[in-house]
């Protein structure tokens, strides 16, 4: 730990322990604040500023009305970057915001001195004291559960911007009262609205229900909705156990017809646009679907990402489409969206989107050095390291943690090798790294060399310009780090502990700093997309444990930055009290006579780690009694490349962890 670091959270703490409330028994505030309540606060009410200026916005609600006012925070929640670079770009030209990551950098958040601070309830209220005591922190209940022009007017008395709400909200009304006008009787068209994507090789279905974001907007145009879209919250609820979104397969498809059919995915690479078109092509393939009315009609369309939406942005990006494909009218000629300026022509504006939804890893880092040399970097240790030069020639001394990071940013090692912790064969490409090799015509026989134990000759032999390696090693084994120095200059790595870290590091060193950081954004927005999910599904907050079944014991592994442990947290699952209390070991061994402590948890997710399969662990009673076990609300993850995914989290293995994350979210929301 630096001493930056170090001092940043001792400040921290000082702040928690002395920071005197605001808040008096009778309600009053300081000069030059206000007191604050409503029903939708997610905790007590509190003195909040009367004009705030240094606003840092942790929910992406927030975030859309502070751009839609004009306003830009000093910092924001890390997905939302990615996010509106890809879908309203517009919203955040020529802005300088600091995205503070996610789950948030509270030190971060810190440096920045913010005057008032806006959460999320999915991700922020276990932080409530540490973000309240840096400045004032509003965090609403869960949002998505309300429709969005009232969380706008709950953000709006938040922020002193219910004139700013007002005014935004009579604009989207105006454009609204123009379709109406434009479609006649609203009342006598038929709209049905699913979200679709690739989940197990097939096309995934999901009908959006009352509280859907879409849904909204629809009612306030007056439009008709198929039956089963048509359902009071309450109803959706009890019947399919969220009012946001219901699962359907692909011989219910009747279910969703409607003279008109909008059919969104959520993009955030092309890895995952490639698989939305795959979805596509099996759900226009299918026969069932010839039979919809909108699709004998040709209209049923696929849209954007943006009808998922939260905000003002997105509600207006909704309405274009509705012009376009209901009204038959180019929208910026009749109604023109208040976003998108005047100067900006349709096709700009599709190819720019275009654009963003094909950026690729590869196409990221395909920029040269971006930083001066000589060049100071210091390590995930603490060292600094000198590198009189962009490095040509780097060898990496053990695979894991440094090779999927380095591959996603267009460079391949001289010289590779493979610590036996690594858990992979030698000369083994794994599955997300050959197209990798393949975009920088690299040819791993090159350069992957196995060795149980390090030979420095061998190191010596490859002429590296830097080495990279795990800092547990280095720590671990007295007197290496100074013997790797006498070779060339060595660059420590975070390892397991911080998969942010290494990607950062890494950049730095080669000089291409800003591509690491869009490779960060690009990972933490698909997890965020989980995340998200999870919310929706109403799974946020249920609890999880990351476990592997021995002969005679079971491991529980409860350290956060462990790649399972921090992904479940991530995506918003928590671990129960009593797995918590194990503390802070990356798996703690147990005996098979405790396993009851697993009974109260949501969901389990199960390594073999060269143990028990599930069946052969639920041979034991007291094993075959865990109520998750019994109801199926786990997932096996054996000893394979998909294990090896789960603790290397890198911009390449991500896309192969996201349908077991997604089986996560669904299998502990199936727990009320």
């Amino acid at each position: 730990m630096t001493f930056r670091r170090l001092s940043v959270l001792l400040l921290l703490m000082l702040l928690i322990v002395s920071t005197v409330p605001l808040v008096a028994q009778d309600t009053e505030c300081e000069e030059g604040f206000r007191f604050f309540d409503d029903e939708l606060l997610g905790h007590d009410p509190l003195c909040i500023p009367e004009s705030p200026e240094r606003i840092v916005t942790l929910n992406p609600q927030s975030f859309d009305l502070l751009t839609a006012a004009g306003i830009e925070p000093i910092g924001a929640v890390g997905y939302i970057e990615s996010i509106y670079a890809r879908n309203f770009s517009y919203m955040i030209e020529d802005t300088e915001i600091t995205y503070v990551g996610f789950p948030t950098n509270i030190e971060l958040v810190l440096e920045l001195e913010p005057d008032l601070i806006i959460g999320s309830a999915f991700a922020d209220l276990e932080n409530y004291d540490q973000l309240n005591a840096i400045a004032p922190t509003v965090i609403p209940e869960a949002l998505p559960n309300v429709q969005w022009e009232t969380s706008m007017q709950f953000l709006g008395e938040a922020l002193n911007l219910t004139d700013e709400v007002d005014a935004l909200l009579a604009e989207y009304d105006a454009r609204v009262a123009t379709l109406q006008e434009l479609l006649g009787d609203p009342s006598e068209i038929e709209v049905s609205v699913i979200r679709y994507r690739l989940r197990d090789a097939q096309a995934n279905i999901d009908i959006q229900l009352a509280n859907a974001f879409s849904t909204d907007i629809l009612a306030d145009v007056g439009f008709a909705r198929p039956e089963i879209q048509s359902l009071p919250v309450e109803e959706a609820e009890a019947q399919f156990g969220s009012p946001v979104a219901a699962n359907i397969s692909l011989e219910e498809l009747q279910l969703i017809d409607g003279q008109y059919l909008f059919a969104w995915a959520q993009g955030a690479s092309a890895e995952l646009d490639a698989d939305n078109a795959e979805a596509w092509g099996i759900l226009s393939d299918n026969p069932l679907w010839g039979t919809l009315e909108a699709v004998q009609n040709e209209q049923a369309f696929q849209v954007g990402g943006q009808w998922v939406g939260w905000g003002f942005a997105a509600a207006h990006e909704v309405l274009d489409d509705l012009f376009v494909y209901v009204a038959d009218v180019d929208p910026q000629e009749v109604s023109p969206n208040p976003f998108l300026t005047e100067d900006i022509e349709d096709d700009t504006n599709m190819e720019a989107t275009e654009e963003a939804n094909t950026t690729e890893s590869s196409e990221i880092a395909q920029g040269v050095n971006e930083l001066a040399f000589p060049l100071t970097v210091t390590d995930f240790e603490g060292r600094e390291v000198v590198l009189n030069e962009a490095p040509e020639r780097i060898l990496i001394a053990n695979r894991a943690y440094t090779l999927g990071p380095m591959l996603a940013l267009g460079v391949a090692p001289v010289q590779l090798h493979t610590f036996p912790w690594d858990f992979v064969e030698e000369g083994e490409v794994l599955p997300w790294e050959e197209n990798a090799l393949a975009a920088i015509e690299a040819d791993p026989e090159r350069f992957i060399n196995t060795n149980d134990q390090y030979s420095l000759e061998v190191f010596a032999s490859a002429n590296p310009d830097v080495i990279f390696i795990d800092g547990r090693i280095t720590t671990a084994v007295d007197g290496l780090i100074d013997q790797l120095e006498a070779i060339a200059p060595t660059i420590q790595t975070a390892g397991a502990r911080d998969w942010r870290a290494n990607i950062l590091t890494i950049a730095d060193v080669i000089g291409q700093s800003e591509a690491g950081e869009q490779l960060v954004a690009q990972v933490e927005g698909k997890i965020d997309a989980v995340a998200e999910q999870a919310d929706t599904l109403g799974a946020v907050g249920n609890t999880f444990a990351v476990v592997s079944f021995q002969p005679d014991q079971v491991f529980v592994c409860t350290d956060q930055e462990y790649g399972p442990t921090n992904l479940m947290l991530s995506i918003g699952l928590e671990m129960t009290p009593e797995v918590a209390e194990l503390g802070p070991n990356v798996c703690t061994p147990l005996s098979l006579e405790t396993v009851d402590l697993l009974n109260n948890t949501d969901y389990l997710l199960i390594f073999q780690f060269g143990g028990l399969t599930v069946d052969e662990a639920r041979e034991q009673p007291l094993v075959d009694s865990i109520p998750a076990l019994q109801e199926g609300r786990f997932d096996f993850i054996p000893d394979s490349a998909l294990g090896i995914a789960f603790d290397d989290i890198n911009p390449l293995s991500i896309d192969v962890l996201l349908p077991t994350l997604e089986s996560a979210v669904e299998k502990a929301a199936q727990v009320e």
